[in-house]
């Protein structure tokens, strides 16, 4: 799938389930509103009853108002009776007429009373089956709706969850949508993640087979003149091609090595060979190995060793690899006269050995996947930087196997800092 066709088909894919998203959530609001319109229907009929009730109760058969009930908030109603209300009667009452019309709610009331302006009773009532508090007091404020009649008020607190409870097949529904949803977007990453993989196999196959192909190449063409007969009579000429070959096979070598060493490294870190090394030791003898290949690049390298316990456990071998591997970037990466600084000290229980140069540096993107396999810093069609990928993930999973960590500063233009955090013997 080339990219073109993965972002259409990932722009398709978030608009498909933004709709199902949308679709999903207005199927729901409409039965959320079928509930709570089904709901009022119920308390108001039973609010009308309590008010005739109340009337009848206080042999007041006049009642000159056309619908005593009004419906203020989602869960607070007001009924307005022409006479006094009577508190232990309007609870009973409200009882049985919400059992009646299967309101099974917690509920609190409270009675205005016209002669003091103001509400003087208030009461919350627990269902039997849905209650978890124990007292009677009301937590609810009920308003001041300048109502200048005898009215009661009536508050569900629970009402939300209530109706809430009766759209349970709706959450299954959602729920299954949701994992679905997870389902799929986990597949799209995956789908990612096999086409950054694709990508990387891809530029390893490319940067192997420019690594490969030069030194076949050279080989090739050496050992055709080699074979011509003439050659004997020029031995000069013989012994240069063969020099060409030797040096060809030996950078072959190198990079077949490079790549097994790399493919085996979990095997390896299994089997390091621990001892006792002197880490200010090991990079006083690396500075003297690789003069030569500083006095080549007309470079620099700097040595300071701060640390006084520079003991650790580690596998010399591997260890050097691991710092000749960053200075060798140091140098390779780096477009003016090379300087590598190298300094050890010691921080809290840890030996860090810090390596920095002033190369061209890492940008913050690339500094994320710079220590992945086979990642390499992309400098577009230029492959004047030879290499698989592999020298800093082996640098990583190395420093990790001494029971250690890693970290990278950089910047571009600015060259990097690799700094070792190795604990030290105590």
């Amino acid at each position: 799938m080339n990219s073109k066709t993965l972002r259409i088909f990932v722009a398709l894919s978030v608009l498909l389930l933004g709709g199902v998203i949308i679709v999903q959530y207005y199927w729901f609001r409409q039965a959320y509103d079928i509930q709570d319109r089904d709901f009022d229907q119920r308390a108001t009929s039973a609010l009308r009853v309590v008010s005739k009730r109340l009337l009848d109760f206080n042999k007041n058969p006049n009642n000159k108002l056309i619908d005593p009930v009004e419906r203020i908030t989602s869960n607070y109603y007001t009924v307005q009776v022409n006479d006094t209300i009577n508190h232990m009667i309007l609870e009973e009452f409200l009882k049985q007429e919400f059992a009646h019309n299967d309101i099974r709610l917690n509920f609190e009331f409270g009675v205005y009373d016209c002669l003091k302006d103001d509400i003087n009773y208030t009461s919350f009532v627990c269902h039997s089956e849905n209650c978890d508090r124990s007292d009677s007091t009301s937590n609810y404020h009920f308003p001041d709706l300048k109502i200048h009649n005898y009215y009661f008020g009536v508050h569900f607190p629970d009402k939300k969850l209530f109706l809430l409870s009766d759209l349970d097949n709706w959450f299954v529904s959602s729920a299954i949508l949701l994992v679905v949803m997870a389902f799929f977007v986990y597949a799209l990453m995956l789908i990612f993640k096999q086409k950054r993989l694709s990508e990387i196999q891809n530029d390893f196959i490319n940067n192997m087979t420019h690594e490969f192909k030069t030194p076949i190449s050279t080989i090739s063409i050496s050992s055709e003149v080699l074979m011509k007969p003439e050659i004997v009579n020029t031995p000069e000429r013989l012994l240069s091609y063969a020099a060409i070959i030797r040096k060809e096979a030996a950078r072959l070598k190198k990079n077949v090595d490079t790549v097994l060493q790399t493919a085996n490294i979990a095997q390896k870190i299994d089997k390091l060979n621990f001892e006792e090394v002197d880490i200010n030791e090991l990079i006083e003898d690396l500075s003297i190995n690789c003069e030569p290949l500083f006095k080549e690049k007309n470079g620099e390298l700097i040595v300071e060793l701060k640390a006084q316990n520079a003991l650790i456990k580690a596998d010399r071998l591997h260890f050097t690899n691991i710092i000749h591997n960053l200075i060798d970037n140091g140098v390779k990466y780096c477009e003016r006269k090379p300087l590598i600084k190298i300094s050890s000290e010691n921080i809290g229980n840890n030996l860090v050995i810090s390596i920095k140069d002033n190369g061209i540096g890492i940008s913050d993107r690339d500094q994320k996947q710079v220590f992945n396999k086979f990642f390499r810093v992309h400098t577009g069609d230029v492959h004047n930087v030879k290499g698989f990928g592999l020298g800093l993930y082996y640098v990583k999973e190395m420093v990790e196997g001494h029971k250690g960590r890693i970290e990278l500063k950089s910047k571009i233009g600015e060259g990097c800092e690799f700094r070792l955090f190795i604990p030290y013997i105590v």
